[in-house]
Parts: structure tokens; sequence; C-alpha cells
């Protein structure tokens, strides 16, 4: 009966949500964001302006990242929050002119921790302009376990209980007997 259960549980974690997360987030002027991730190898960043504004637009800022939530790098000593003391992530420099056809509306990003860190404290610091970014990380297992759509796992572990009660009553019976 206990491997059934065990089976169950194990489903029912894999079916309430994905290893990956994902999200959209709107930014504008120098209002900075900051994520925190964990069990991350990889980020990937994708930024985004409006191209169909009626009049020329561009957005642009960087990245900085740290493993400490102070924002230092990991071999800075305790000198108090500096968030623009961590690992350099990039930037990004959009623009949109709508009376020229060289437009660049959306880069991507890619940061690679070279292994999968406990934590990463991620800012996202816009310098100019208006835009979103989305981004999806790739935390651990993301590639090898694939998440169960929420209906069929509540599906999978209704299944695993039925079986758990009928073997429990099978062994009832049998020592009935």
């Amino acid at each position: 009966m206990k491997p059934v259960l065990a089976a169950a549980a194990l489903a029912a974690t894999f079916a309430m949500g994905g290893a990956a997360s994902a999200a959209t987030i709107t930014l504008d002027g120098s209002k900075e964001i900051r994520l925190t991730l964990n069990d991350i190898s990889d980020l990937s960043l994708s930024f985004l302006i409006d191209d169909s504004a009626a009049g020329y637009t561009n957005w642009g800022g960087y990245i900085k990242w740290s493993t400490r939530e102070d924002g230092r790098q990991d071999w800075d000593g305790a000198w108090g929050d500096c968030l623009e003391c961590g690992y350099a992530g990039g930037d990004w420099a959009l623009s949109y002119n709508p009376y020229s056809g060289s437009n660049t509306t959306s880069t991507d990003l890619k940061l690679d921790f070279g292994k999968t860190l406990e934590t990463v404290y991620v800012w996202i610091r816009p310098t100019y302009g208006k835009g979103s970014v989305s981004y999806e990380d790739g935390s651990a297992g993301g590639s090898d376990i694939a998440p169960v759509p929420l209906p069929a796992g509540g599906l999978l572990l209704l299944s695993a209980l039925g079986a758990a009660a009928l073997l429990r009553n099978r062994q009832s019976a049998r020592k009935a007997a």
C-alpha cells in the first residue's frame, strides 16, 4: 500500500505545477524589478516594445545578477546592499520609428549560470523608455520531467488513491478469511 501512496503523492507534486516558471512584466522608465529564482541553471529573457505606437519609441536597460540578496558578487565582503555590484547579465536597446524600415522591437538575452544554483537574484534595470520583458527560467529538472496538466494530474491522483483503497480491502478480506 505504501508504494501506491508514494506514487500518488509524486504524481500530485508534478500535477500542481511544472518545473520551469515563466512570466511577462511591463516596465517603464527607471523602475527596476528584482526576480528571486530558485534551483535555476539558466534564464531566458525576451524584451519587447510596442511597435504599433503612433510615434517614435525607444527602450533600453541592463541586467545584473547575484547569488547574494545584497546584490554583491560572491567574493565581496559585507559592505551593504549594492544592486550595481552583481555580475553583468547583458543589456538591451530597442527602437521603433514609424517612418523608418530599420526597427529593432524585440531582443533576447540568455543567462547561463554554468550549474544549478540554489537561489539567484536578477535585477532588470530599464534606463529609459517603456516595454515588457518575458522570462522563462531553466529550473532544475525542467527538461527531464514534463509537467502533468492539472485535470490529468487530479485524475491520476484519484486513480492512485482508488488503487490503494482496493489493495486495503483485499488485504482486509484475506485476513478475515
